[in-house]
């Protein structure tokens, strides 16, 4: 017999089982009231009315079995939807065998075109807890039999008996709607397969759904899917790959609730991108792109709360205990960080910061305590962005973009390794920072800078187009010239400095800022040298001091310290108490600092330890352009001093209006 003969008789002997199976089935299925028996089961075991609209008979395709068309399950009473499921098309692939003894065996359930409505209302009860109906009894179809003598009743297809291998959905629509907060999602395109040997045994979900125009790809294993609908937690683990997120979950779902618990991977290559994507657009800024995190994880309530967490985002590296949910239609971040090395000059001038290779951010989040810090940290990102005074240059009249500011809400406790602000290094800090719709307050409890120390507050509320910025601060030990020099670009003085600022500002660029500064501060330098100048020298010979080696570029004065308490009204500093001793001076002194006008006007009067008085002088002109006179006729002193007191009741004055507002 050739092998052809033997393909067409095995060929022959498929096809007429298949017939022969199919014509059983007919059989059987026409001695049952299909429509009622289905719609019976369901609702017995789901507690749901189910309505079956078209057509019910045999299935051949994509299973063996019954076929029900436009079936329509029941959503809870009072639910948002008009149901809970409906579909085009159900395929019940069932067991033959079982049929003789009138029993339903389903195999496999196909959903064709479903629409399933998920939701949760203000009470929090969620619509998919099913509770199986128990009937007291059943009362048997009519007969239209005409013989005299009864037939017996078909009894009822025993329910018990299902045992599902299999469900698919194919080109469905899946919806949420959380009443308690407002807001749900839609997914199109569900085309999921399920395998499982039970409803207490472990259930594998794979295949893929469209989620605003983007396709993803999911697995899932739920533990126990009948915990599912009794609403018990159930173990839960989740894959998800998508163009914007790769996740992988482990932990546990409790189903009453939504909530969901356990060990999250994730990461993205656009953090801003996938919060577009997701519904919660983040408004302005730059950066927030490449990211990745992992740690424990828990969803609640539209509430994300991670715990242990490594998470990397841009060039920021960190950890530390956070929940990230919504407030007023933004992100709201909340917990406790621990930030290593990073720049914040992106940030506040406008520069995205270099892309971060997401392997090398996956990485980072994955292992945050093998982030180590050092001082000689590169953490430059970009170019340092703008002084907020730089005594070299003119002030900017360009409006300054806060849009930064309003990217997210939070309420954060900080601890910081080296931080780059500005042209500014801080070595680390510890603070409290208050982000809200624009509003900053942040209150350093100690931060290492400069081989010093500084704490206090600092307040900018940009909610208004017109900025207002409130600092409080006091910083001790500093390196004056470092610090001075990255602060205000001004290295003309060594030592060891003690500063306090207490200021208040308003406007929209830098120049309007600086001319708008009203408060006090407080500068003292011990040990140090005074660079550009020779006051020793002037003072003794004030009438060659022109000659230029006194005021030399390498002129120095040593001195054993330098203090000053200036009153400050509308960005010009004044103060009557000016001391700068050396070892064979002491020069009290009254000055004038404008810095709208960038100029300098200062009168000393030298004096000797050993008693009398040596010349009296005036520093005077625009910022390194001064003049040294002589002030013996107190010409300078007058004028000096009287701008002084103008300044100083302008600044009280400006401080109660501050007060008072506050």
């Amino acid at each position: 017999m050739s092998w052809k003969r033997w393909i067409l008789l095995i060929g022959g002997g498929l096809i007429s089982a298949a017939i022969l199976g199919a014509g059983v089935l007919a059989y059987l299925i026409l001695r049952l009231d299909i429509r009622a028996e289905v719609e019976r089961a369901v609702e017995n075991g789901t507690g749901r009315d189910l309505t079956i609209a078209g057509d019910v008979g045999l299935s051949f395709w994509p299973v063996l079995g019954l076929r029900a068309e436009q079936a329509t399950l029941a959503n809870v009473e009072g639910g948002r939807a008009p149901a809970f499921i409906t579909a085009d098309e159900i395929d019940i692939g069932v067991e033959l065998r079982p049929l003789l003894d009138r029993q339903v065996v389903v195999s496999r359930l196909v959903l064709q075109r479903p629409n399933i409505a998920l939701e949760v209302n203000g009470e929090g009860r969620p619509n998919w807890i099913l509770a199986p109906r128990r009937p007291e009894g059943q009362t048997p179809p009519p007969t239209t039999n005409p013989s005299p003598t009864p037939t017996p009743a078909p009894r009822p297809v025993d329910v018990a008996q299902t045992r599902l291998r299999e469900i698919r959905i194919v080109d469905g629509e899946a919806s949420f709607f959380d009443a308690r907060r407002g807001v749900g999602w839609v997914v199109g395109d569900v085309d999921l397969t399920t395998a499982f040997a039970g409803m207490d045994e472990p259930m594998q979900v794979s295949g893929s759904v469209r989620y605003a125009d983007k396709p993803v790809e999911l697995e899932l294993m739920m533990g126990r899917p009948s915990a599912l609908t009794r609403g018990e937690r159930m173990p839960l683990n989740i894959d998800v790959e998508s163009e914007l997120l790769s996740m992988h979950f482990e932990g546990q779902t409790l189903a009453a609730s939504g909530e969901i618990a356990g060990l999250v991977r994730a990461s993205g290559p656009s953090l801003r991108q996938l919060a577009a994507w997701s519904g919660s657009p983040i408004q302005g800024g730059v950066g927030l792109e490449a990211f990745a995190v992992s740690g424990r994880m828990e969803i609640a309530g539209g509430r994300y709360a991670f715990s242990n967490a490594g998470f990397a985002l841009d060039l920021i590296r960190g950890r530390g205990d956070f929940v990230l949910s919504s407030l007023r239609n933004k992100p709201y971040l909340s917990g406790r960080l621990e930030l290593f090395d990073f720049d914040l000059n992106p940030y506040l001038s406008g520069q995205a910061p270099p892309a971060a290779p997401i392997e090398q951010v996956e990485i980072a989040a994955a292992m945050p305590d093998a982030v180590q810090s050092a001082p000689d940290a590169q953490i430059a990102a970009v170019e340092a962005a703008p002084r907020a005074l730089d005594v070299q240059a003119e002030a900017s009249e360009t409006p300054i973009n806060w849009s930064g500011l309003h990217i997210l809400n939070a309420d954060l406790e900080l601890v910081t390794h080296a931080v780059l602000v500005q042209h500014m290094r801080l070595d680390n800090a510890r603070l409290n920072l208050v982000l809200n719709d624009g509003y900053m307050a942040a209150t350093l409890h100690n931060t290492s800078l400069y081989g010093g120390s500084g704490r206090g507050r600092f307040e900018l509320d940009a909610r208004q187009p017109s900025v207002r910025i409130v600092q409080d601060l006091a910083f001790t030990n500093l390196d004056a010239q470092s610090f001075l020099s990255d602060a205000i670009n001004f290295g003309g003085i060594e030592g060891r400095a003690e500063l306090s600022l207490n200021l208040v500002a308003q406007g929209m660029t830098q120049s309007e800022l600086i001319a708008g500064v009203d408060g006090r501060t407080h500068l003292e330098v011990v040990s140090g040298t005074l660079h550009g100048v020779d006051l020793g020298g002037v003072a003794t010979t004030i009438r060659n001091a022109l000659r230029g080696e006194l005021i030399a570029p390498e002129a120095r004065t040593p001195f054993q310290g330098f203090s000053g308490t200036f009153a400050i009204a509308d960005g010009v500093l004044a103060s009557d108490n000016l001391s700068f001793n050396t070892a064979d001076l002491r020069i009290p002194g009254i000055g004038v600092i404008d810095l709208p006008q960038r100029r300098l006007d200062v009168r000393l009067a030298p004096r000797s330890p050993r008693g009398g008085i040596v010349f009296p002088f005036a520093v005077r002109g625009p910022f390194n352009q001064f003049a040294y006179n002589s002030d013996l006729n107190d010409r300078a002193q007058r004028e000096i001093l009287a701008r002084v007191r103008a300044t100083q009741t302008a600044s009280r004055a400006a401080q109660a209006a501050n007060a008072a507002s506050n």
